[in-house]
């Protein structure tokens, strides 16, 4: 299901419309002018949503967007964590759960496979003030979504064997997030913060909690909130109002009213005083430290001004905090700012990452909280507020590029905000706030009486000694021996109302992609996406090589990353000024198979952001001293990253796998291959392999085609191409043996990871459009045979996937997911059970058709925005395909019959050969594990 806010996150009020927005900020900085164009939509309603409340209470919330014949559907419930029974937490997450369990019309896993089979999607996700059911589903299916949501609206079916397996699946997803680094902080940290309020527990709730919970109390909890009064339907899309009213009235006008449920009304005092608080945790990596200021709610005035505030202190490589701390003193390796705002109270945060070695933490802590109070004591400069101001509107366009976002931007001025007509003011709230403002919000709530001081000491001790958090309790509920009838007392559907899912007869898109192509005289291909919908533009230089072709490990990615960190024109500081304040996204990024530069900015800005990604390119210089400062974030980011059960069950898996060839490590590479580069290493392989012949450059968004192909020959005409290319011929995969389990040992892990595999085919196979079908019914959607058993049936995993990966020099076939130390075997074993039955039984008609459908059915839903679009594009030119490939894939999927599945599967499946990579605690899994397979334990330490 969706995020339930285990981490931190950052709370966007409300996001600006897409059509033709620009705005009017000036300001000034070292005697530039900054300026971004004033906009007609300025100064009109830039949503033009209508809102209608149905006679029970239902408020219906209405938007046409006829850019993609797509339509999101979003129900909205007002009930989240703080409406919980403290001695009942988790009741609103579980019920993120139990919704999807069907009907008395409606089996357990109907809804996803409903959605999934017209080409749809559907989730939900968990707050601590809302609860948020999301379809988004082609726009002649919009009937199938409403009439899904109404049925578990009046009748869901809530019975003992539906909790049984949900609670297991949902206790899988809390020890997920135990079992992470640093995995108990927003538990912890929370407590802290409030005393009183029930914001003090986060929405994934407690495993001892539900299992003393009886059905009856799930029951009265469903009956209370998820009813039409506590409710906001929002439909966003390819339909006009009046029919989207019309069908929310149909659906849901039939249901009775309910009185209101009760609202949270405790308030909680500030602090009385400041305080510090070291967090003890057992998997931290590497220290951190933070300052936490309670503020506002996202219905305060004061939360934009907040917002600001947080982007010039911490919002990216030109602020405050990321200046001073990383660039200037390298005492911290990251920082963040934030604002977080509830319906109730908000929280500013900010903080540093600390090297895991040699760090000073009272030190970097000191120097956080001097920043914060500097913005009481002195007037933030126009040009920082000019530069926060342009980074928050960009922010507010791009998250306006798809109509689920635009939904989304709606449900939370209604729900969270409480005002869903402050969506049309947001911008003008943010282009109105002074330097003043900032002063005076700075004062009044970032005050060092009420500070709350984090710090997070480096500890790996419980990693090693098995003292890692452990919430088991037993079940205490008595069992519900027989359920009542499904739904509320008394409602009955409407003769009018449909027996059957509504199905609309499917209507196949073949959306062929807009775009132009042209060839530059030095070789680089230029591709032109335009769309004017918004007002962005983005920029992708691909280039053909990867970290495969590389002599030492990390090179690439290394060089990618350094484009930014200084040129023959600009400094790193110098650089990110410039980037940041023109809100103008740069950045490289070095994969295995390729390479990216990537750039996005305000359609206002593309000739400066050419000009810089021209730079980057063109004149990097690799300086020595901001080698070593990348040098050291990335050794910190791979401290904590190699601390995930993820990461390492990933890791032993590619070794594996593919033992002496590129893949079988990642692109960055380990600590020591990081520690053995030099600067020199990455202008070799920059110099050998970025080169215009083996480069594509391609535009998306708001840019006519001859002003694209003017700035490519403005910017790359003279970027000279090279002798011809030689690489390294690739060494040989050697065969798997049988199966073999690789128990990586992780003593105190409260979960295990668990991947199973073998080599698979490559994009190019004559059967790669078949093996999409495969993938689809075997382990891609809810209804998929390996979801239906092992999380669905069994309730082991809270996820599971299983799937052909085609890479560019090989391809997997492999299945993911992980499960609670004593039933890992039993997870082991249905996998391996399912891959049996994938060779054994072929695809039913149902299946294959449900699965056809799917892939044909979101082909257009896929590519929404122009990027989406140019994403095709660049996986045809990077994998070397031909120019038709999108139609001969929905040609061939369209084509694809049983017998093709079937000779697919018995030609690449291999179940006696598999790999199998368990991350656990060997002395508890080993015993059991060997019934299945020969074992291997490994140190989690090589």
């Amino acid at each position: 299901m969706g995020n339930t806010n285990k981490r931190w996150i950052k709370v966007v009020l409300a996001v600006l419309p897409a059509a033709g927005l620009v705005f009017g900020i000036v300001g000034c900085q070292q005697g530039r002018q900054v300026t971004v164009r004033q906009a007609e939509a300025a100064r009109s309603r830039q949503f033009d949503y209508e809102r209608v409340e149905l006679d029970n209470g239902l408020n219906v919330i209405t938007l046409e967007d006829f850019s993609c014949p797509i339509v999101a559907v979003q129900i909205w419930y007002h009930v989240g964590s703080k409406d919980e029974d403290p001695q009942r937490q988790g009741f609103a997450h579980m019920f993120e759960h139990m919704m999807f369990r069907g009907t008395d019309r409606l089996g357990p896993t109907d809804h996803f496979g409903f959605i999934r089979r017209i080409g749809g999607t559907s989730n939900g996700y968990t707050g601590f003030d809302r609860t948020v059911y999301l379809e988004t589903v082609p726009a002649d299916q919009v009937e199938l979504a409403l009439w899904l949501e109404a049925e578990r609206m009046a009748f869901l079916k809530i019975d003992q064997e539906a909790f049984d397996v949900e609670r297991k699946v949902v206790e899988e997803e809390r020890r997920m997030g135990l079992n992470e680094p640093y995995g108990g902080i927003v538990e912890k940290l929370l407590e802290e913060i409030y005393e009183v309020h029930p914001y003090r527990w986060p929405p994934i709730g407690k495993i001892p909690h539900l299992r003393a919970a009886g059905v009856a109390e799930l029951r009265d909890f469903w009956k209370r909130y998820y009813v039409p009064s506590n409710a906001t339907l929002i439909i966003v899309g390819a339909i006009e109002h009046s029919k989207a009213q019309e069908l929310a009235k149909e659906y849901f006008g039939w249901m009775p009213r309910y009185e209101e449920p009760e609202r949270v009304t405790v308030v909680e005092p500030q602090p009385a005083q400041g305080k510090t608080v070291t967090f003890k945790e057992d998997n931290a990596p590497t220290p951190a430290v933070g300052v936490v200021y309670r503020t506002v709610s996202a219905r305060h005035e004061d939360s934009v001004v907040l917002d600001i505030m947080a982007n010039i202190l911490g919002g990216g490589n030109s602020s405050r905090l990321y200046r001073d701390l990383v660039a200037e003193r390298q005492i911290a390796v990251a920082v963040e700012s934030f604002m977080w705002s509830l319906q109730q109270d908000g929280i500013f945060a900010a903080g540093a990452v600390l090297p895991p070695f040699g760090a000073d933490l009272n030190k970097v802590l000191e120097s956080v909280e001097e920043h914060v109070s500097k913005f009481r004591n002195e007037d933030v400069s126009a040009a920082e507020l000019a530069k926060a101001k342009n980074q928050m509107l960009r922010q507010l366009v791009v998250k306006n590029l798809t109509i689920e976002s635009k939904a989304k931007a709606l449900g939370s001025a209604e729900v969270i905000v409480g005002d869903v007509s402050r969506i049309n003011t947001e911008l003008e709230d943010i282009r109105k706030v002074t330097a003043g403002d900032i002063r005076r919000a700075a004062n009044k709530y970032l005050r060092s009486d009420r500070v709350l001081r984090g710090k997070i000491e480096r500890n790996l001790l419980g990693m090693v000694t098995g003292k890692t958090k452990q919430e088991e309790a037993p079940i205490t509920a008595e069992p519900e021996k027989q359920a009542p009838k499904p739904g509320r007392d008394g409602v009955v559907r409407p003769e009018s109302y449909p027996q059957h899912a509504p199905f609309a007869k499917a209507k196949p898109k073949k959306l062929t992609p807009k775009y132009t192509s042209r060839r530059l005289d030095n070789g680089l291909k230029v591709m032109v996406v335009p769309n004017k919908e918004v007002p962005f533009v983005t920029a992708r230089l691909g280039l053909l090589t990867g970290a495969w072709a590389e002599d030492k490990p990390g090179t690439a990615a290394m060089a990618m990353k350094m484009l930014v960190k200084g040129t023959e024109n600009y400094t790193e500081a110098q650089l990110s000024d410039e980037l940041g304040m023109y809100a103008i996204g740069l950045g490289g990024s070095g994969q295995m198979d390729t390479s990216t530069v990537n750039m996005n900015c305000l359609t206002e800005h593309t000739d400066r952001a050419m000009k810089l990604l021209g730079e980057v390119v063109l004149k990097p210089t690799f300086p020595e001293a901001e080698f070593e400062k990348l040098r050291n974030q990335v050794k910190t980011s791979l401290a904590i990253s190699s601390a995930e059960p993820k990461y390492v069950v990933e890791k032993e898996f590619r070794h594996r796998l593919y033992a002496g060839h590129p893949y079988s490590r990642t692109a960055v590479g380990e600590v020591e291959d990081v520690n053995a580069l030099a600067v020199e290493d990455l202008k070799r392989w920059w110099e050998k392999f970025v080169r215009p012949d083996k480069a594509v450059l391609i535009f998306a968004g708001d840019i006519e085609e001859d002003k694209a192909y003017a700035l490519a020959e403005t910017t790359f005409g003279n970027w000279k191409s090279l002798p011809s290319l030689k690489v390294k011929k690739l060494p040989k995969l050697a065969e798997l043996g049988q199966t073999h389990i690789y128990l990586v040992d992780r003593p105190g892990s409260v979960q295990s990871r668990i991947l199973v595999g073998h080599r698979g085919i490559v994009r190019k196979d004559d059967g790669y459009f078949v093996s999409r079908l495969v993938s689809s019914y075997f382990g891609w959607g809810f209804d998929s045979r390996l979801n239906e058993t092992v999380r669905v049936e069994k309730g082991l995993t809270y996820s599971i996937w299983g799937s052909y990966i085609a890479n560019r020099f090989a391809g997997e076939f492999k299945i993911g997911t992980f499960s609670k130390p004593d039933s890992t075997a039993d997870a082991v074993r249905a996998v391996l059970e399912e891959v049996e039955r994938l060779k054994s039984e072929q695809a039913s008609e149902d299946e294959l058709e449900h699965s056809r459908s799917y892939i044909l059915g979101s082909f257009v839903r896929n590519r929404e925005t122009p990027q989406q679009v140019a994403d095709d594009l660049w996986l045809i030119e990077s994998q070397h395909l031909d120019s038709d490939y999108l139609e001969r894939l929905l040609d061939g999927i369209g084509k694809a019959r049983i017998e093709d599945c079937k000779q697919l599967v018995n030609r690449t499946i291999q179940p006696g050969n598999l790999v199998v990579v368990v991350v656990g605690e060997a002395a508890e899994l080993k015993e059991q594990l060997e019934k299945i397979a020969p074992v291997t334990v490994v140190s989690n330490n090589k």
